[in-house]
């Protein structure tokens, strides 16, 4: 349970103030112990940041995959805005959903390389989920691997941009943009479906 208990402590720490901001003696204190015991549990503070990542990652494409299953019987342009909804109403974010954001925001430098590569593979479980909706949403003939790519690469600008926005804009202009964009989405997977 301690581990655990590590764990809940860092993130939320971690949210608040970044890798850099946190010392292990703050969490050892958050949690109640002495700093010493968390070498019980962790090798270190990058090992138990690393560990707390994974674990939200998991999270996140449980929730992601739950949600899904749960738009199974939608239409397909109906299910690609559920997913977009998904990562990028973040209005609400649980304290795991915020410390994964800013670590993809702001990762620590000396951590990038280990990051870039887990990000890779999370971004790489999603990546059927965007291409199956998108081709389902076009008329049959209008679909190419390289459409499907050049699709999923602005899908993604657009969500990540979002994710900066949303942390410097107001909220009524966040969600301005964030319909704008849907509109511009839905509107370029329509007339690729009209395209003969």
């Amino acid at each position: 349970m301690t581990a655990n208990r590590l764990k809940q402590a860092a993130m939320a720490l971690f949210s608040a103030s970044g890798y850099d901001g946190v010392s292990l003696s703050e969490i050892a204190r958050e949690v109640g112990i002495k700093t010493p015991s968390i070498y019980a549990h962790f090798e270190s503070k990058e090992q138990l940041f690393l560990s707390i990542m994974a674990d939200e990652m998991e999270a996140e494409h449980d929730r992601f995959t739950a949600l899904m299953k749960e738009a199974a019987a939608l239409e397909p342009l109906e299910q690609l805005y559920a997913a977009f909804k998904f990562f990028t109403d973040l209005d609400h974010l649980t304290n795991g959903q915020a410390f994964m954001k800013r670590t993809l925001i702001v990762p620590p430098k000396h951590l990038q390389e280990q990051l870039r590569a887990r990000f890779m593979d999370y971004e790489g479980a999603y990546s059927p989920y965007f291409l199956k909706l998108f081709q389902q949403c076009l008329a049959e003939g209008n679909y190419s691997e390289s459409v499907g790519n050049r699709f999923l690469a602005l899908f993604y600008a657009l969500i990540d941009g979002l994710l900066v926005e949303h942390k410097f804009y107001e909220p009524d202009i966040y969600r301005e943009r964030q319909s704008i964009i849907w509109d511009w989405i839905r509107e370029a997977v329509q007339s690729g479906k009209t395209r003969g």
